[in-house]
């Protein structure tokens, strides 16, 4: 939905109001602020029947052996944002090209997100299903 939202608002800012570089910006940071709104909102409606085991207050136990999700999470974070970061250097040279190129990588880079998502949603899924039957001792189910 936010995907065909985002050609409409970068026609607004880029063409209409004549922001250029800016209006690509502005339309790409309300995509994503709509993205994580959306996700939320749903997620927290459904915690009360689907997710109501996921979703939950953060308290102190939340910091208990942090330097051991450390120790994975950082080299997987900066996995994926120097992947990331590939795509912001190729917009910031696109820009280089014109008004008219950076609004279509733009379009293209939320296109690739989009498409990138499936398979990352089911890799973190099966991975999440993976760990939790391993500490269950489910072994075959894990497997």
């Amino acid at each position: 939905m936010t995907t065909v939202l985002h050609f409409y608002w970068c026609h607004l800012f880029i063409v209409e109001y004549d922001m250029r570089e800016k209006g690509a910006a502005a339309a790409t940071n309300i995509t994503y602020i709509l993205n994580m709104i959306i996700a939320d909102v749903w997620i927290r409606l459904k915690s009360k029947t689907d997710f109501k085991d996921m979703v939950f207050w953060y308290d102190s136990t939340v910091l208990h052996d942090l330097c051991e999700y450390l120790k994975i999470g950082v080299p997987g974070m900066l996995m994926l944002c120097f992947e990331w970061w590939a795509f912001e250097l190729l917009a910031i040279f696109t820009g280089l090209l014109g008004v008219d190129q950076l609004a279509t990588e733009v379009v293209i880079i939320n296109l690739i997100s989009f498409i990138f998502m499936l398979p990352l949603g089911i890799s973190y899924s099966a991975s999440a299903l993976t760990g939790n039957y391993i500490g269950e001792g489910k072994i075959d189910m894990g497997k």
